[in-house]
């Protein structure tokens, strides 16, 4: 039975576990510390690998909206301007699958796994991000580790030498 007096949106703890005297928020994630996923932590954050992440990518954002992590390089035409999703994505007919495995305070793992043009997985791997001391540190089960710093760059419009707008929002390059 619901009481009128009780709390008809309680604040629920990622556990499932909820707070009756406490009230859900729908604007501040992070109400209760420790109880904030990664991707709502760190929602529209932009982290620079000054020494150019994969050789391709120099800059990763995180969103918490459809495309959870984007891959940004302003020199490269291959950046992943809307990013990845959760489960299938398809870019220029390639195909990965990703699973979230990990969306915690200050960690966040997925597993990639990599089609091709093809049905069948051709590889996959397991991607580690972890806040420590302000720093995004990266790995991967391929053994590959880099760390990034806290970015202020704004990729929604970027001016080229040229003196040219590009829009990334679309991962259109002129």
């Amino acid at each position: 039975m619901q009481y009128e007096s009780a709390n008809q949106d309680p604040f629920t703890f990622n556990s499932g576990q909820q707070l009756t005297s406490l009230p859900r928020s729908y604007t501040d994630f992070c109400v209760v510390s420790k109880t904030c996923k990664f991707l709502a932590k760190y929602d529209e954050t932009i982290w620079a690998d000054d020494e150019n992440y994969y050789g391709d990518f120099s800059d990763i954002k995180f969103s918490n909206k459809i495309y959870f992590i984007s891959f940004l390089d302003i020199e490269n035409n291959t950046s992943y301007c809307k990013g990845w999703k959760r489960d299938e994505n398809t870019y220029d007919g390639i195909k990965w699958n990703i699973k979230i495995k990990k969306d915690e305070w200050d960690e966040f793992w997925f597993d990639y796994d990599y089609y091709g043009f093809s049905d069948e997985i051709e590889y996959s791997t397991t991607y580690k991000y972890k806040v420590i001391d302000g720093l995004l540190h990266f790995s991967n089960t391929e053994g590959e580790s880099f760390i990034f710093s806290p970015s202020d760059k704004n990729y929604s419009k970027e001016f080229l030498d040229t003196g040219e707008i590009i829009e990334l929002e679309g991962c259109m390059f002129l």
